[in-house]
């Protein structure tokens, strides 16, 4: 997943306009700004170029951020590469977990929902993070909890289920698995083929999608006697 190494570059290291209280020291609000640039510098630069192909020097430059200040928080390169792509992995989950539930039938919600979860997963960033956890998990065992951490991955999406299970338009026996259920439904295949560069037209999407939706509901339908 080697790519081209960024052109964007961040302030000259310790550059005046860094906020210092006394003794010279930054602010703890300057060093919470500074711990965020170096988190998005370090995500993007190891999504475009991979783990082997960024070097710390790479990232403090893109950061605007002296090495010293890396290593007092992070021990190695692995330990900052497991916090920044966890980092990126919560602020792309974000929209899904805070998602409004709409007053329509359940199949209208589960459609407009499936379009969202398609629009955040097939974009090339979350399909970067997706290829590097693959790649990098069996060396960083924090990364492969990151992948299975199924609640808070998927806890937005559970919400939504269980507010139509509670209006009664669907049952969940088991509201975690079957949440884990409508996620491959709809995105499984879609990403899978995103991933070595396919990308299904509109009308083949949008029938996908049609398709995930009813075998879902056909499985989870009330129960009449």
């Amino acid at each position: 997943m080697a790519g081209k190494s960024s052109n964007r570059r961040g302030p000259s290291l310790e550059h005046a306009e860094f906020k210092r209280g006394p003794g010279g020291r930054p602010t703890r609000r300057e060093a919470e700004r500074r711990h965020r640039a170096l988190l998005d510098a370090a995500s993007r630069l190891f999504l475009e170029n991979g783990l082997n192909g960024t070097s710390i020097e790479a990232i403090a430059d893109e950061a605007g951020v002296a090495k010293r200040f890396i290593y007092a928080r992070y021990a190695d390169k692995g330990e900052l590469f497991v916090a920044a792509i966890e980092r990126f992995v919560e602020e792309q989950l974000s929209p899904l977990l805070s998602l409004d539930i709409p007053e329509v039938p359940v199949e209208t919600g589960l459609h407009e929902l499936g379009r969202r979860m398609l629009a955040v997963a097939l974009l090339p960033e979350p399909l970067s993070v997706y290829r590097t956890l693959v790649i990098e998990a069996s060396r960083f065992p924090n990364l492969a909890r990151l992948f299975i951490e199924r609640e808070r991955a998927l806890g937005g999406l559970t919400r939504v289920l269980s507010t139509y299970a509670q209006r009664g338009e669907i049952e969940l026996d088991d509201a975690q698995l079957m949440t884990e259920h409508f996620f491959i439904l709809v995105v499984g295949v879609a990403q899978r083929l995103a991933l070595i560069g396919v990308r299904e037209d509109p009308p083949q999407a949008e029938r996908r999608l049609r398709a995930a939706i009813r075998l879902f509901l056909d499985g989870c339908r009330p129960k009449r006697a």
